[in-house]
Parts: C-alpha cells; sequence; structure tokens
C-alpha cells in the first residue's frame, strides 16, 4: 500500500483533533506536516498519523507539551525512562493524595460526633505541606546538595518570590522537563550538533518554556531566577549538585543556540 496523504481537515477529523491544534503543534514544532500542495496546504503523511497517536498518548499520560515534543524528538526508546520518572512522581502524589484524604475523613467523623481535633487539623496542614518538600528530590540530590540548593535559593529570591514560588503546583513536573532537557543537550553536543538545527532550537524554546512558566513572567521571580543562576555558577565545582552542572561545551552550545534563536525572532 502506497503512502496516503491527508489534507488538514481530514487529519484533524481522524485524530479526533481541531485544526487549531495542528496549526498550534506545526508552529511549536511538535507535529509538523509531512508535504506542502503547491498552493501552500498542509499534507499529513501516514507516518504523521502514527506520530499523532503517540503524541495523544503522552498527552494522556500527564506529559507536557514541551516533554513530548523533546520526547518525540528523542525517538521511542527514550519514552520507557519518562514514563518510569512520570510513575514514580504520580506514585508520590497519590500517596500525598491519600494521606490527605484519610485525615480530611478523620476529621469529619470527629466534627459529626461533636468533637473538634485541632491537633488533626493541623496534621491535616502539616501533610498539605509535603507539596513543598516532595520526597522525589531524595533521589537525585544528597543531603549536603538540598541544603546547598536550599541556601543558594534562600540567597537569590526575595521572600515574596519564595513565597510565589512555594505556592506553584508543577515542581515535578519542572524537575521532568529540566531532566530531560538536560538528556537531550548532553546528546546534542555529543553528536556535534548544529547550534542553528532544528533539533537545537526545539530545546532552546522548551528551555524558554520552561523558565516563563515557572516565572509566569513575575519579575520578582525572574530576577531571583537570574541571581540564582549567577550564584550557582560561582559555587565550588565540588559544591554544585551534578545534576544542575552543564559542562563548558554544553553551556557554550547552548549559548549558541539561544543566539542564533534571538537574531532570528528580530528578524
Amino acid at each position: 500500500m502506497g503512502q496516503q496523504y491527508y489534507h488538514t481537515s481530514e487529519f484533524a477529523k481522524k485524530t479526533s483533533v481541531t485544526i487549531r491544534t495542528l496549526q498550534y503543534y506545526d508552529k511549536m514544532g511538535v507535529l509538523s506536516p509531512s508535504e506542502h500542495t503547491q498552493a501552500g496546504y498542509r499534507l499529513y503523511s501516514n507516518e504523521d498519523l502514527l506520530k499523532m497517536q503517540h503524541i495523544l498518548a503522552l498527552k494522556f499520560l500527564g506529559f507536557t507539551l514541551s516533554q513530548i515534543k523533546i520526547l518525540i524528538q528523542k525517538g521511542p526508546q527514550q519514552i520507557l525512562p519518562a514514563l518510569q520518572t512520570q510513575k514514580e512522581m504520580l506514585l508520590e502524589k497519590r500517596a500525598q493524595l491519600d494521606s490527605i484524604l484519610s485525615i480530611i475523613g478523620e476529621t469529619e467523623k470527629m466534627e459529626k460526633d461533636g468533637v473538634v481535633d485541632y491537633h488533626s487539623i493541623v496534621k491535616l496542614m502539616e501533610v498539605m505541606q509535603m507539596e513543598l518538600k516532595p520526597e522525589w528530590v531524595n533521589k537525585y540530590l544528597t543531603p549536603d546538595e538540598r541544603k546547598t540548593m536550599r541556601n543558594l535559593a534562600i540567597n537569590s529570591y526575595s521572600q515574596e518570590a519564595l513565597k510565589k514560588l512555594s505556592d506553584q503546583e508543577f515542581i515535578e513536573e519542572s524537575h521532568l522537563q529540566y531532566t530531560l532537557f538536560r538528556a537531550e543537550l548532553k546528546r546534542l553536543v555529543a553528536a556535534g550538533a548544529d547550534p542553528g538545527s532544528l533539533e537545537a532550537q526545539n530545546l532552546a524554546r522548551s528551555l524558554t518554556e520552561l523558565n516563563a512558566r515557572r516565572s509566569q513572567g513575575d519579575p520578582e521571580i525572574l530576577k531571583g531566577m537570574e541571581q540564582a543562576w549567577l550564584n550557582f555558577n560561582s559555587l565550588p565545582s565540588e559544591k554544585k549538585p551534578q545534576i544542575y552542572t552543564l559542562s563548558m561545551e554544553e553551556r557554550d552550545f547552548i549559548k549558541q543556540v539561544f543566539i542564533i534563536m534571538y537574531k532570528q525572532s528580530a528578524e
């Protein structure tokens, strides 16, 4: 059976997504049509259909668009480790939610019995605060490294910015995205990739999106992020957690990638 192509409307109907979604995926470099007609209309192939099925599956499993873009670029062999990380994070979050639900149930029962147990309510609040101290961090950072990063945050961010960051609900997701970013950056540098290549530029955009989501455009958080990066780079090598450390080659490469990206956006 030969290659079959679909116009945008046909492809949208076949994959149960909107035309606007397809246009957005094309713009963001997640899924672009394999061909175009002479008139400039998009044509999607059977391979694009298979790729869309992968995208929809990853989206269903809770991956963000930036994560999906990197995973699609890296191929199926990288999806399983990412799924395992996602699974571990979700299991920990489920355990936290189970604890919260259990304590809420206990508190409701006491209230029905006419007994208000403030100790139980305080316990509930403590469990909810676990979101600010997720256990998955222990898997990647030693106690000394956690102390280093905690001091780095305190010395880089204002109290207002720290409060706003602690209220964010996607710390685990941000960690996963950054882990994927690091792995892809390492791969591109090892492969001697061109900083202007589509893969490199997509990587820069994924980091830009991650930072934008982290900062939410807040000037206090942005200022803290910049200061944290400066403070991190000034640390002695033995003090830097390896999970966040970039080699000189990686730093030079991503710097060139961003220079090209900003130059292209200004044209």
